[in-house]
């Protein structure tokens, strides 16, 4: 086999491979935005809005509310609030509550 047919071949593997993941990865965030208590704002926009949680992203930010939860994000930051829990973040900064927390970052 020539150098240039084996090197070829390497890169298709590796180009399959790099693809399979990515769509493992993806599946878990369709299936949960396809059902469930969902919430998902980018850049002022909601993009999935299913059952109690609530979000709002105002400005370049970035909100997700999962579980009875609310999120939301002022400014250039993210807010992440999963299982009956409260995220609020001004500012370039990452509030993420779980589990019935509360968190705020400025």
């Amino acid at each position: 086999m020539r150098r240039e047919d084996v090197y070829m071949k390497r890169i298709l593997v590796l180009l399959s491979a790099t693809a399979m993941l990515v769509s493992m990865m993806a599946m878990p965030g369709v299936a949960l935005a396809q059902g469930g208590d969902v919430c998902v704002s980018i850049k002022g926009e909601e993009k999935v809005q299913n059952g109690d949680s609530t979000c709002d992203s105002l400005g370049n930010t970035q909100t997700v509310a999962i579980n009875d939860s609310e999120a939301i994000s002022i400014g250039s930051g993210n807010a992440l609030a999963i299982n009956d829990s409260d995220a609020l973040a001004f500012g370039e900064c990452t509030a993420t509550a779980q589990n019935g927390e509360d968190a705020v970052c400025f």
